[in-house]
């Protein structure tokens, strides 16, 4: 290539974060979570009512970040008016 050519590179798309690498630190961190808890916590204080909250917290939790999730995919589709 000369020095009087010129180039026109096709604007790359933004990147996107990794599905699979977000899927297996989501399962470390569950299971770093889990060792340590059972390190922790005494087994025959945990009733069944305490694993419901648990699982409603988590649940609740994964409702919050899709609801996030759907507004910040939302707000990044939409085009400023110019």
């Amino acid at each position: 290539m000369t020095d009087t050519e010129t180039t026109t590179e096709a604007p790359q798309p933004p990147l996107k974060p990794r599905i699979g690498t977000i899927v297996w630190g989501s399962i470390l961190l569950v299971v770093g979570f889990l060792a340590i808890f059972a390190s922790r916590v005494d087994f025959a204080a945990v009733t069944p009512t305490v694993v419901v909250w648990t699982v409603i917290g988590f649940g609740a939790a994964l409702v919050l970040a899709a609801i996030v999730t759907a507004i910040v995919r939302a707000a990044s589709r939409t085009k400023p008016v110019e």
